[in-house]
């Protein structure tokens, strides 16, 4: 018998509503032959839940954790019908590339550190190869997924001027300085002093000083070295203080001391951009890759939606 994902899960969220912190263990659902149980998703989905509990709470915690379980339980049927395929399909996959994936995630995440990667598999329950499955299931999955797009798809020069005309604001730059900044920082103990050596800094500009010389001498910042070049800065990027100081200078200009919590700042305006939008020209390629990106994102989804037509679906 074979049915409609999509109305079991109406089916399921409408009737079950399950959370999975609340069970020990059990069929969560079953796919052709496989099932997946209340503990895979838990475990899938722990990782997201841990983020949503720093983030809402009461009712709507519980609206936010059900959503998400429904989305694990949904890509663990993807991934179980995708592993399906590939073993009906008689494909193989080399042991030397799970063993060089699994070397690149200890080099990457571990430094290379093989013990501690063990300690870290002891502590979460796991066998090496319980991981090992882990990781060439994941392998798998991604290749399959890769192998549906791997036709060469292209974005027609219609459908990229149609999409950069429907995202015109996408591409809008607003009005940018080219800006150099001198930062003397507050202490607790002579805060008064530290003002007054900063107002003598904008007295100095202001008798000719250069700015430049000036912030490689005494700015206390990592830019200082470069006499406080801080490049170009869009309007509204940086502390609302420092932003309207720095928008209402002229060419050439200098600021009077502008006072943050954390210090005091001279701030020169060396150039002026305009707000502009971006020609197409300046976008024609990142619009086609992500037009191209788009494509082959849905072609994937439509296989998933082929792979799930056709299998059998149940959820509990």
């Amino acid at each position: 018998m074979k049915t409609s994902t999509l109305l079991l899960i109406t089916i399921f969220a409408a009737s079950t509503a399950f959370a999975a912190e609340e069970i020990l263990d059990g069929v969560a659902a079953i796919v052709n032959s496989n099932v997946i149980t209340y503990s895979e998703v838990r475990e899938y989905v722990q990782p997201a839940i841990q983020q949503l509990q720093h983030e809402y709470s009461g009712t709507e915690l519980r609206d936010k954790i059900r959503a998400t379980q429904m989305d694990a339980l949904n890509n663990l049927i993807d991934r179980t019908l995708i592993l399906n395929e590939f073993n009906t399909k008689g494909y193989s996959i080399p042991d030397t590339v799970i063993e060089q994936q699994i070397n690149d995630i200890i080099a990457s995440e571990y430094g290379g550190d093989r013990t501690a990667f063990t300690k870290t598999l002891l502590a979460q329950k796991l066998t090496f190869a319980q991981y090992r499955e882990k990781i060439r299931d994941r392998t798998i999955v991604q290749a399959m997924r890769n192998r549906k797009t791997q036709q060469e798809i292209v974005a027609s020069p219609h459908r990229i001027e149609e999409y950069y005309k429907q995202h015109l604001t996408d591409y809008k730059v607003n009005d940018q300085v080219k800006l150099r900044m001198i930062f003397i920082k507050k202490t607790s103990t002579d805060d008064t002093a530290r003002r007054a050596f900063a107002e003598g800094l904008v007295a100095k500009l202001d008798t000719g000083a250069k700015f430049e010389e000036i912030a490689k001498q005494h700015s206390e910042d990592a830019d200082a070295k470069k006499g406080g070049d801080r490049d170009w800065i869009a309007k509204d990027t940086i502390l609302k203080e420092l932003n309207d100081a720095a928008f209402s200078l002229k060419l050439g200009q200098h600021s009077k001391l502008v006072e943050t919590k954390d210090g005091y700042y001279i701030l020169q305006v060396d150039a002026v951009r305009p707000a502009y939008t971006k020609t197409l020209a300046e976008v024609r390629d990142i619009i086609e890759k992500l037009l191209i990106q788009e494509q082959r994102t849905k072609m994937q989804e439509n296989w998933v939606r082929e792979l799930r037509a056709k299998a059998f679906i149940r959820l509990f």
